[in-house]
Order: C-alpha cells, then structure tokens, then sequence
C-alpha cells in the first residue's frame, strides 16, 4: 500500500528456524564501504550486517547512485514453529538532504530575481512549480523501488517469487516518466531564458541596402 509519507512496513513469516534466516541475508550483503566505485560489479546485493536482533542493510547502487533506493532495517521474532521479521523501509537520508539544499537554492535565486524585478510574477510562478515535480518524483521513484526491494526480500528469505501488483506500479512509472519529462521541460525553459540561443542579427552595411 502506497502512503503518503516514504515509509513502508511490513512482516515476512516462516517456518525456518532463525539461524536459517540470517544465513540467507548473510549471503546477500557485505559489510559497507566507504568508499565504492561504481564500476566494481564484483559484490553482494546489498551492504550492511546482520545480529541475532535485526539488520540494517541497503542496496549497492549498479553503475549511478539512486537516491530512491530505500533504506532497510528489520528485526527478528523467533518462536517454535518459525521465524517472523518485520521490515521498516525508509527513504535514504541522502535523497532529502540533497533535495532540500537543491530547493533552497532554487527558491532563493528565484524569490531575488522576482524582488528585483528581474523577472515578471507570471514567468517566477513556472519557475517555482519545477522543485515540486521534482518532489513527486522523487515519491513515486521511492514506491517503485520499494516494490522492488519487497520482491527481493521474498525472494531471499522464502526462496519464492511474490506476486507483484503489476498494473499500480506500471501506473505510477508512467506518471513519473510524463514528470520526468516536465521536468526536463521546465529546466531547458530556465536555460533559454537565462542564456538565449538566439544569436544577434547582423546588420547590412549601408552600401549593400536597397534604396
């Protein structure tokens, strides 16, 4: 279920004892690093550790960071006839952090530009819609990576495939493409207003004009 805020919670119970479960997460992460390159292919799924109470762990970006890969933590309840986890999934500090500074930065060149006079009211209220598609985006990215993730935590701790809710996910990739899309739009507008493309016109020597 998507909510408003990027928080997911969820339970994952089986009969495998807890031992058995902390040896299928082992087996999909490694301990972090501080630093990663991103053309290293040679790794686990996922980075961080795993106790006898719980995980933390997050995915290991392939090729570029993705800020809307979330961030796993889950602890362990064992009793005799299996084990239940719960799983909390929350957006990655990064994401915001870079989301917020980027905000502040766009909203304060805009907001000095409208008090100057150096843009008209109707041009600054384009302007200032784009951080608001951005955060949209950066929501709908983080509930489709969280159907992902929920996939592969099935995958590893049931050896079997959830079924996924294909038609609401495929939804929300479309909307983000189409904002993806505005997005692009509305930040090549801001390059052409700032910097035209239009080069200065010429003018005919006097001789060459007809008379």
């Amino acid at each position: 279920m998507v909510h408003l805020l990027p928080r997911d919670r969820f339970v994952i119970q089986t009969s495998d004892p807890l031992q058995t479960v902390m040896e299928r997460l082992e087996a999909q992460i490694e301990p972090p690093k501080t630093f990663r390159s991103t053309y290293d292919l040679n790794h686990a799924p996922y980075e961080g550790s795993v106790t006898q109470s719980g995980f933390k762990m997050n995915r290991i970006p392939v090729g570029r960071p993705n800020a809307s890969e979330p961030y796993i933590k889950g602890r362990f309840e064992s009793f005799s006839g299996g084990t239940v986890i719960h799983f909390t999934l929350t957006s990655h500090p990064s994401g915001p952090i870079f989301f917020g500074c980027w905000s502040i930065f766009w909203y304060g060149l805009h907001l000095l530009m409208l008090s100057s006079g150096e843009m008209d009211y109707s041009l600054a209220q384009d302007r200032l819609v784009l951080p608001l598609i951005i955060l949209v985006i950066f929501w709908i990215s983080f509930w489709i990576e969280v159907e992902h993730t929920r996939n592969d935590l099935f995958r590893i701790i049931l050896k079997k495939r959830r079924t996924a809710r294909q038609k609401g996910y495929l939804m929300l990739k479309i909307i983000r493409g189409i904002l993806l899309i505005l997005s692009v739009a509305f930040s090549f507008s801001s390059i052409a207003y700032y910097f035209p493309l239009s080069s200065p016109s010429h003018q005919v020597p006097e001789i060459f004009r007809p008379r």
